[in-house]
């Protein structure tokens, strides 16, 4: 796709197990902070069948008694509320701002296995118990734009970017609100990474801490921004996606795993993350901060290390910095690609990035690959405590 140089970030809204608003919750990232608990009533199993309990990072007393579109939904609000707050947007009595604003939600893939949505009711059940929902309890009229619903888990933060950007060159619509959400922590997509076995546990040294959280930004071309006297705090230079392959039939060829997959996988990122440096007209290596969604699974950090390598003339890694949200809020699912946007915008307005640009990239668990290049924009950054 072509440089999103005009668009900008003037808007950001976080609930995580570190804070229920994204200063606090970036803050605690920055400062290293966790918060970690064994899960009451979850335990997986070793190669010995010993019990290993699984530790996670929940919102405490937040999220209690919510399972998936009701904890997408419980976090979601909050998120906007810390959106419009930190944003200074007009309420709902502006109904010509909200009516020029789209809303495209990023979600995990709706796997049966996992969620037992019956197929055929994914997009109505969405609209209900979502889109509408949403508009209800925030008392705003959202509405989502074409192809709003992106179930694609964490690199679907890039799709969203150029829809984002392919909407604004051919209707009215002047701003859209980039939502994630995520839970790991209802009991059908526990017992799904506990069959898979993904957890990390103290039996497993190797495997992720389930979490949850809702991101959102919002995004508008640089000239709307000004022109409202809006705070542009980034701008998105690039945006580049390459969805999942579709999964072959038994017939076709035999299922393999992940980690058979991660040098195919490897090189699919390693293009990505060159063809939106590209598309940024980046010509030199990067250099700056690389926010990556490792999650402490060994698959996720074989993909990395095969696009590594196959990225040394594009990215300068000895002078570059890995930044790896996932230490502190565990792995938050298809909400990450949206929480390191606020992570790097964060970092520009407190003045701690590294450099004036980061390289944001995603590995979805399906084999989607996503890369987003953001800049600091010429506000003066406050100096971080």
């Amino acid at each position: 796709m072509p440089p999103a140089t005009g668009i900008v970030i003037s808007g950001l809204g976080m609930v995580s197990s570190l804070g229920f608003d994204v200063v606090t919750s970036c803050a605690a990232q920055r400062a290293g902070l966790t918060w970690r608990h064994p899960l009451a009533q979850v335990v997986a199993y070793d190669e010995a069948e010993l019990e290993a309990p699984v530790t996670g990072a929940p919102i405490e007393g937040y999220t209690n008694g919510f399972i998936q579109s009701g904890t997408w939904v419980r976090m979601a609000v909050t998120a906007l509320e810390d959106l419009v707050d930190y944003g200074q947007l007009p309420g709902r009595e502006d109904a010509r701002f909200w009516q020029t604003t789209g809303v495209a939600w990023v979600l995990p893939p709706l796997l049966f296995e996992r969620f037992f949505w019956p197929d055929p009711e994914v997009p109505a059940l969405l609209e209900a118990y979502c889109a509408d929902l949403l508009a209800r309890l925030t008392q705003l009229p959202l509405q989502m734009i074409p192809g709003g619903f992106i179930t694609g888990g964490p690199h679907g933060v890039a799709t969203a970017v150029q829809r984002a950007e392919a909407l604004f060159t051919r209707s009215s619509m002047e701003r859209v609100l980039i939502l994630g959400t995520d839970s790991w922590l209802d009991r059908p997509s526990i017992n799904l990474l506990i069959r898979e076995g993904r957890l990390k546990t103290s039996e497993r040294p190797v495997g992720l801490c389930p979490s949850e959280s809702a991101a959102c930004v919002l995004v508008e071309r640089a000239l709307n921004a000004g022109q409202r006297g809006a705070r542009a705090e980034s701008r998105i230079l690039a945006a580049v996606v390459q969805d999942a392959p579709d999964a072959p039939s038994e017939e076709d060829a035999p299922v393999r795993s992940r980690s058979q997959l991660a040098p195919e996988w490897g090189r699919k990122l390693s293009m990505t993350v060159q063809r939106t440096l590209e598309a940024a007209g980046v010509r030199e290596p990067f250099r700056g901060d690389l926010l990556l969604d490792l999650n402490g699974e060994e698959w996720k950090a074989r993909v990395w290390g095969h696009a590594q390598q196959l990225l040394h003339e594009q990215v300068d890694f000895v002078e570059s910095r890995l930044v790896l949200p996932a230490i502190a809020f565990g792995d938050v699912g298809a909400a990450s690609g949206v929480a390191s946007l606020c992570v790097a915008t964060r970092s520009y307005v407190r003045g701690y990035a590294s450099s004036h640009r980061t390289l944001i990239c995603s590995v979805s668990d399906e084999g989607g690959t996503g890369a987003l290049l953001t800049e600091r924009t010429a506000q003066r950054p406050s100096r971080a405590p």
